[in-house]
């Protein structure tokens, strides 16, 4: 909205001018008016206008003196309409040498002064959009060091206590249309630009904004809180989301090279932050936080063979935050991921026939996830696709815990399996897992699993396999431990026992 400043010796025509014309229709506001050029020259100062409506003939200084002392006092200097009660042609030409843009006559014809009005508005419009593109222009030769004389940097104009850059990257799971991103910065220059607190600039692949403020922390509160819902305005019109940084407030407009550097250094974390606010600090992390790729895998397989979302869910969110904390990268962090999970649905699918059919699916679903492009996306993305697959398999076992473990043990009795690992995919303490297991069948977890490996055993025995290969197969690492157990249950050696079975034969 531009601001109008009526001058003018009649009162009559000050308060007529007002209700005249629908103003803000057309793109402007009537800020103040004034008796006479003093007056004028009083109110200048506070009511900051762009157009001034001007009576030629006033008492004392005349309206073609108060242009000319405007003009020499201020840069940019106001526009004028000048208004007259006589078609003079002196004072309209003296009026035209000051570059007056109007010359009306008294009493004022609503429909020329609209005409005016539009056609003032047009030109001011195109004048305005030049000048915040030269200095938007000259912001990016800053910033990328093409400026090297900053120290002749022209501050006119440059009069807010503190400047902080803001940078913004536009996001999409699919690639951004530079039309759209055209657009975009349009919309984010009418916000801007236009309202005077901010300049907007390109610094590919990122928009910026130059915001203007007092730089007391309240008040950076408020600004970045205003300027988060106006980049979101602008974004939402054309379905991209963003993230936005800022480098912080700098007292000098010349020093804004360091708040765009710590800008881009935030940016570096986008992939960590959430939406909702512009992040001003980097993300905690703990580089102590350890992370064990093939523990976390072979949890998540065995909570996915339970069917347990809930515990499938946990430990992805509980890996995400190990890799996170442990300042691991964007790319890093989705390729474990994609492996870790790749991984488990090719055990899943040789272990259940069922889940078999839907793997493949599966699959392609777990590859959409490089295409996320924030951190707690990809973790939802991944916990949905984790309760898909649990539900797929819990569909084919029984609903009660303790059966669902025991077909776990005799379906994956060659894995490394440990009461506290299956007790933490079950949700339950390890001693009261234990308890359950051995109230259904009369034997500790250990010994269950020792006569389900030594069974197998057996069957691999009497097929021929030798005892090296059976231990392995079984899931003994140690061939002298597996001899041991054997004995334990059976009564003899592998060895004889093979012998025995050939004899048999």
């Amino acid at each position: 909205m531009y601001r109008v400043l009526i001058v003018d010796d009649e009162p009559l025509i000050r308060e007529g001018l007002k209700t005249i014309v629908d103003w803000e229709e057309s793109g402007f506001e009537v800020v103040g008016t004034a008796t006479d050029a003093m007056d004028a020259l009083q109110k200048l100062p506070s009511c900051k206008p762009d157009l001034i409506i001007i009576d030629i003939r006033m008492p004392g200084m005349d309206g073609i003196q108060l242009m000319r002392t405007i003009q020499g006092q201020y840069r940019p200097s106001p526009r004028f309409l000048v208004l007259s009660g006589h078609a003079d042609f002196d004072y309209a030409r003296a009026a035209l040498q000051m570059r007056a843009d109007g010359y009306l006559l008294k009493p004022v014809d609503e429909d020329e002064l609209i005409d005016h009005l539009v056609r003032l508005k047009r030109l001011m419009d195109e004048e305005d959009l030049a000048d915040r593109q030269i200095v938007g222009k000259r912001i990016e030769q800053l910033l990328a060091g093409e400026e090297r004389d900053i120290e002749a940097f022209d501050l006119t104009g440059w009069d807010r206590p503190a400047y902080e850059v803001l940078l913004v990257k536009l996001q999409n799971r699919t690639e951004i249309e530079a039309s759209t991103v055209a657009h975009i910065k349009s919309r984010l220059m009418e916000t801007f630009d236009a309202s005077g607190s901010g300049t907007v600039f390109s610094m590919d692949p990122y928009l910026g904004i130059l915001l203007g403020g007092t730089g007391t922390p309240a008040e950076e509160g408020r600004a970045h809180q205003a300027a988060y819902e106006g980049i979101a305005a602008a974004c939402r019109e054309y379905g991209v989301d963003f993230t936005a940084v800022s480098g912080g407030a700098v007292r000098d407009p010349r020093e804004m090279g360091s708040s765009y550097r710590r800008a881009l250094e935030l940016m570096a974390h986008r992939f960590v932050y959430e939406g909702g606010r512009i992040h001003d600090r980097e993300p905690q992390t703990d580089r102590e936080s350890g992370f064990d790729r093939a523990v976390t895998e072979e949890k998540i397989y065995l909570a996915l063979d339970l069917g347990n979302a809930e515990g499938v869910e946990a430990l992805i969110r509980e890996a995400g935050t190990a890799m996170l904390s442990s300042g691991m990268s964007e790319t890093y962090i989705k390729t474990a991921f994609v492996q870790m999970m790749t991984n488990v649905i090719g055990k899943l699918a040789q272990s259940n026939p069922e889940f078999r059919e839907k793997s493949e699916t599966f699959s392609t679903e777990l590859f959409d996830a490089y295409a996320e492009y924030r951190y707690y996306a990809l973790l939802d993305r991944l916990c949905s696709l984790g309760a898909a697959m649990a539900g797929k398999l819990n569909a084919y076992g029984t609903d009660k815990q303790i059966r669902k473990l025991l077909d776990l043990i005799h379906r994956n009795y060659h894995e490394n399996l440990k009461l506290e690992t299956l007790a933490e995919v079950f949700n339950y303490n390890s001693s009261y897992l234990g308890k359950l297991l051995k109230n259904a069948t009369g034997e500790s977890f250990n010994t269950y699993l020792d006569k389900v490996r030594i069974g197998k055993a057996k069957e691999f025995l009497d097929q021929g396999m030798k005892v090296y290969q059976v231990a392995e197969k079984v899931g003994y690492s140690n061939v002298d431990y597996f001899h041991s157990k054997f004995r334990k249950y059976v009564g003899t050696s592998p060895s004889a026992y093979r012998k025995q079975s050939d004899g048999d034969l």
